[in-house]
């Protein structure tokens, strides 16, 4: 009985410790084609997260890092389990049971193709483009961004393309249209002063 239970033990931890140093694998691991946020915080952006055996990895760090992006701002207050890092421009939430981050974040104004990167436990899964109806940046949809879209209507700019499909289109305005009035809804906007204003799963 004690070599039954010794052995069990050990097996145990063995488990444990191939779990706990699971690696996220970019291949594997699923990030959607493009980030889409509101300062509402209304739109969902599941990053699932898998090791090279295809398992899901549950409490594994996952960072979004816009410090390329310029143009993005932030609410100040984010969604519960989202982590905001003002200084280095990052958002970090941990995945559930099923390998699964959500980032319904509450953000704003725009970054272009491979602006924003993606980690999982400091391994870079993807880099991805971000599009808000919030196309300016100031906290606020309104006709301005409707206007903003209007100019990149019929073109390929990632940063109105709203459901990833390559072309920003007439599904694209709609989107647009459907977040109207949508802020931040914080008193005060945080913002860095260097920033010059303060303005769904896919393989």
């Amino acid at each position: 009985m004690k070599i039954v239970s010794t052995l069990s033990l050990f097996i145990l931890i063995g488990f444990a410790s191939t779990t706990a140093a699971a690696v996220p694998s970019p291949s594997n691991s699923t990030v959607p084609p493009c980030l889409v946020m509101c300062p509402a915080g209304d739109v969902a952006n599941d990053i699932v997260v898998r090791d090279f055996a295809n398992n899901p990895i549950t409490a594994s760090s996952v960072v979004l890092d816009f410090s390329s992006c310029a143009s993005v701002v932030f609410c100040p207050s984010q969604p519960a389990g989202i982590a905001l890092d003002l200084p280095s421009r990052t958002l970090r939430s941990f995945t559930d049971a099923s390998g699964t981050a959500h980032f319904p974040a509450r953000v704003g104004g725009t970054c272009g193709a491979n602006g924003v990167r993606v980690y999982a436990d400091g391994v870079l899964l993807a880099f991805r483009a971000l599009a808000s109806p919030d196309q300016n940046g100031d906290f606020d949809v309104t006709a301005v961004d409707q206007a903003i879209l209007g100019g990149k209507l019929g073109g390929t700019d990632p940063t109105a393309d709203f459901d990833c499909n390559g072309t920003v289109d007439a599904a694209d305005q709609a989107f647009v249209a459907a977040h109207l009035g949508h802020t931040c809804n914080d008193p005060t906007p945080n913002a860095a002063s260097s920033w010059g204003r303060l303005k769904l799963i896919y393989r």
